[in-house]
């Protein structure tokens, strides 16, 4: 019995120790990614497996000098409209004179201005209209962003895209029309605006953020039958008119 105690106590000793020892277990291996799998600005270090990710940068396009600063007739000078021209067409950048009415010529020489270019008209207090030609397809970033005395606007036909803020804080416009052309709208897009009747005239058009939720007054929908933006103001509480 006492051989057996001894046997049965060095069991127990041996358990215990055992029990002691944490248990591990191997990595699992990863499989190296294939070229198909990385991205273009990746790469692989097999000894370290590691995927080294690298920045990347557009390169800026190139500008151009114009063949001659002939602009429509009428239109405001470009001794304060600042601009920039591509290869293909010309931007609107700034604004820095005192006039209170804006016409934007439709060309520079024989460069169609397309675009309002970001922050274009930001801040210019005073301006009480703008006067867009049809040859502009966007309205970029807060292009009329703080124009606060602004009353009237154009968006023109051929416009496909409003970015950001484009016409936020524009207290004392109170009507704007969104052609069909437009398909394409980014947030806040009329925010802190003073727009009594809103015309959308895309009925595919969706309501993206526009800040018009957030306005002490709920402007009037004026769009066709069945369009999206109707739907949304009336889920809303905004008041709608259908238009043909």
């Amino acid at each position: 019995m006492k051989k057996l105690a001894i046997f049965c106590a060095s069991v127990l000793l041996l358990c215990s120790g055992c029990a002691s020892k944490p248990i591990t277990q191997e990595p699992e291996e990863t499989a190296a990614p294939t070229e198909t799998e990385l991205p273009e600005n990746a790469s692989y270090d097999p000894d370290s497996n590691t995927v080294y990710i690298f920045p990347t940068t557009e390169t800026p396009e190139e500008t151009v000098i114009p063949d001659s600063l002939e602009i429509d007739a009428g239109a405001t000078s470009l001794d304060v409209l600042q601009y920039e021209v591509f290869a293909d067409r010309a931007v609107i950048t700034d604004f820095t004179g005192t006039d209170t009415e804006i016409v934007v010529t439709s060309h520079i020489g024989s460069y169609p201005v397309t675009e309002i270019g970001h922050y274009a008209f930001e801040a210019a207090w005073d301006v009480t209209s703008i006067t867009l030609p049809d040859s502009v397809t966007t309205i970029s970033e807060q292009a009329f962003a703080d124009c606060e005395s602004l009353t009237s606007v154009n968006i023109p036909e051929e416009v496909t895209f409003i970015g950001r803020g484009a016409f936020s804080n524009c207290i004392s416009l109170t009507e704007l029309t969104i052609p069909a052309s437009v398909t394409d709208t980014q947030e806040e897009m009329l925010t802190g605006c003073a727009v009594q009747d809103l015309y959308i005239l895309n009925p595919q058009l969706d309501y993206h953020s526009w800040g018009l939720e957030d306005a002490e007054t709920k402007c009037t929908i004026h769009a066709l039958p069945g369009s999206k933006i109707l739907a949304w103001a009336e889920e809303n509480g905004f008041p709608t008119e259908e238009i043909s």
